[in-house]
């Protein structure tokens, strides 16, 4: 159910092209700049990354964009990157452990287990 969960987070249009954004760059990505690159506020975009990490289809963390560090370099912005794990959906969901199971069998009742 998490994957199903995972890729109806993507109905949102807005939430899709941030999600898109975000992977087609292949690195990390700034609230602000992915919000500039879906024409939305900056607001928004944090709500709807941070609603794509908690499904985990984005991975987050934090670093200084400016690349300035020590005192005075300001607060390391949030960034976002595509998450790791694969999601796969199949409706209905397959259950390839029974389907075994029961090939196996009907194997066995018609002489074939050689």
């Amino acid at each position: 159910m998490e994957d199903i969960d995972a890729i109806a987070a993507l109905q949102d249009p807005v939430r899709r092209r941030l999600y898109e954004y975000v992977v087609a760059q292949g690195r990390e990505v700034g609230r602000n700049e992915a919000a500039e690159a879906a024409g939305v506020a900056r607001t928004l975009a944090a709500h709807h990354l941070d609603r794509l990490t908690e499904v985990g289809l984005l991975e987050s963390g934090s670093r200084r964009l400016t690349g300035r560090s020590g005192p005075g370099a300001g607060r390391p912005a949030k960034v976002y990157t595509r998450a790791r794990a694969e999601r796969a959906v199949s409706l209905p969901a397959r259950d390839y452990r029974t389907a075994a199971e029961l090939l196996a069998e009907a194997a066995e009742q018609a002489g074939l287990d050689a």
